[in-house]
């Protein structure tokens, strides 16, 4: 029989057990309640009686606006409530994205919220954490992907649309979008972690996760995370779902059972080989180490990303990449570069901030890959058009990003963009090279900047601090700076800190530069254009003409969105 000895309010269910020798924070997955838990929390009293059982109730309903930072807080603070009795080991398991945080919790315990605006300081009880157990975990973020079915995918599209909706007309972004893969929370958390492991060592908890074999909820790549998860146990178990591996069901509960109770020694008898993790559950490697699994390397001092813009497939970045690491391995610096890519960026998708956001999360998950990969190097940056605006954007959303230099080609980066708040703290030096003849950026950022969106004009008419290095001019067009002329002078920027020659003796097109002043009302032209269009058409279809061709617009974009990756 479950009992409630001691109530808290507003902190869920509180269970008793027989002397409190252990506590167990059970944290229910989204769109659950502490209800969902009960049955796992029995299972636990018949196997551990001693021990008090905490169930929190988390505000992870589908229309969640939490903060995901104050969720962990206030988790830590129910844990804290109960603590008076004097637990000797705390144990933290999570379902879903209850067990990412379990993660954060862990990490602000010990006062390594470096992503929260009003971190914690470290609990007292914070070295009782020893074990921390994750069911279906989405420990690397959900994405939508060919791996739901075309129904799920619908509705997580749908879901992605109104938190699109929340996000830029509400100012508010929906909790679960804290669990996007790349998010700020769940970049943040990663790198927190990484830290804690390497400053704790062998003294930290036993992570063991549970993987269902029939997980139709998210891809195998959304559960494992390779980057911070090396250290983990991973046990597969059979026949079981994304949602269903919390029920303590036949197929299940053995495994849940070991989790918890068995002994390290036990655990690993039964865990998944490191290679058979890496095989299984990774997409197709990225452009890191080819080891596989990759390992940490702590020889490499230097890392250096070169990510291309839009309308590019990045082909350029590798003969880029190659000659920086023998500029490196001149000055007898052990250097990897990251060339990967988030494909082809075309102009309209471009425009639209949501899509733009989600190509900024994919750089801070390849951001802390690399961190795990090489954790004695600096990062630099080398990016093209759209490739300065996601490493600026990066910084702006992820306060524990920390670039060493960066160089700037095309730069799609507003010109007033304010590195006062990030030079000195998130990059120690960036250089901006401006085009002679760069009508991309002249017309269309630098038309959006005027008109107050987050992109802007960099790449045409320089930065307004004067404290970054603007390049006037190199000769050319938007891609101007990808010249292999340039590559050098990019090195000894990145190695050396040796500035780059602010000037030369070139000026800027004249017809660029009256499209650069014009562009607010060329934008504005073009956006009326495309409304005025939008109007006609639909002027000319009235009745059930009318509502058949939005019907058909609606069911032509469900279908595209669902069976396409976004």
């Amino acid at each position: 029989m479950l009992r409630t000895d001691i109530d808290i309010p507003a902190a869920g269910v509180f269970l008793r057990g027989q002397n409190s020798s252990a506590l167990i924070v059970l944290l229910h997955a989204y769109n659950q309640t502490p209800t969902r838990m009960r049955q796992l929390a029995a299972a636990v009293r018949s196997w551990e009686p001693d021990w008090d059982i905490l169930i929190p109730a988390l505000p992870f309903s589908v229309f969640s606006l939490a903060d995901p930072d104050s969720v962990a807080q206030d988790v830590i603070a129910k844990i804290s409530a109960v603590e008076q009795l004097a637990h000797k080991r705390i144990i933290l398991l999570g379902h879903s994205i209850g067990a990412v945080l379990a993660r954060k919790i862990w990490v602000a315990a010990h006062g390594m919220a470096t992503g929260s605006e009003h971190a914690l300081p470290a609990q007292r009880w914070a070295s009782k954490i020893d074990r921390i157990v994750q069911l279906a975990a989405l420990n690397r973020g959900w994405v939508i992907s060919s791996a739901l079915n075309p129904w799920d995918r619908v509705r997580w599209t749908l879901g992605k649309m109104w938190g699109n909706f929340c996000r830029h007309a509400l100012g508010r972004d929906p909790l679960i979008f804290g669990f996007h893969r790349g998010a700020p929370f769940l970049t943040s958390t990663r790198l927190e972690c990484l830290e804690l492991q390497r400053t704790l060592r062998e003294r930290g908890p036993l992570v063991v996760q549970l993987i269902g074999t029939i997980d139709d909820m998210v891809a195998p790549t959304d559960n494992v995370d390779l980057a911070t998860g090396t250290s983990f146990s991973y046990i597969e178990v059979d026949g079981v779902s994304h949602e269903g591996i919390a029920d303590v069901s036949p197929a299940s509960r053995d495994a849940i059972q070991l989790a918890i109770c068995g002994t390290r020694e036990e655990i690993a008898a039964v865990e998944l080989d490191s290679a058979d993790v890496y095989d299984i559950h990774t997409a197709e490697i990225d452009d890191f180490d080819l080891q596989k699994p990759p390992l940490a390397n702590l020889r490499v001092k230097d890392v250096v990303f070169v990510i291309h813009g839009i309308r590019d497939r990045g082909f350029w970045t590798r003969r880029m990449a190659r000659e920086i690491r023998t500029q490196a391995s001149k000055r007898g610096h052990r250097c990897r570069t990251v060339t990967s890519t988030y494909g082809f960026f075309a102009m309209g998708p471009f425009l639209l901030p949501w899509i733009r956001r989600d190509k900024v999360q994919w750089l801070l998950d390849q951001y802390v890959t690399a961190k795990s990969l090489y954790p004695n190097a600096s990062i630099s940056y080398i990016g093209h058009s759209n490739g300065t605006y996601l490493l600026a954007k990066a910084m702006v959303l992820c306060p524990a990003i920390v670039i060493n230099r960066a160089v700037f080609a095309g730069s799609v980066v507003r010109s007033d963009f304010p590195w006062q708040a990030y030079l000195g703290r998130q990059v120690m030096g960036v250089v901006n090279y401006v085009a002679t003849s760069d009508w991309v950026v002249a017309i269309f950022p630098n038309g959006l900047q005027a008109m107050g969106q987050d992109l802007g004009g960099a790449g045409h008419n320089g930065f307004d601090d004067a404290r970054i290095v603007n390049v006037r001019y190199v000769e050319g067009s938007h891609s101007a700076a990808l010249a292999a002329a340039c590559w050098d002078e990019m090195s000894k920027f990145i190695f050396d800190g040796v500035p780059t020659l602010p000037g030369s003796m070139l000026s800027q097109d004249s017809c660029v530069k009256r499209l650069g002043a014009y562009s607010p009302f060329i934008c504005a032209f073009l956006a009326l254009s495309i409304v005025g269009g939008i109007l006609w058409i639909l002027s000319h279809f009235s009745g059930p003409d009318l509502g058949w061709l939005m019907l058909f617009l609606v069911v032509v974009f469900a279908i595209k969105t669902a069976v396409t990756k976004l």
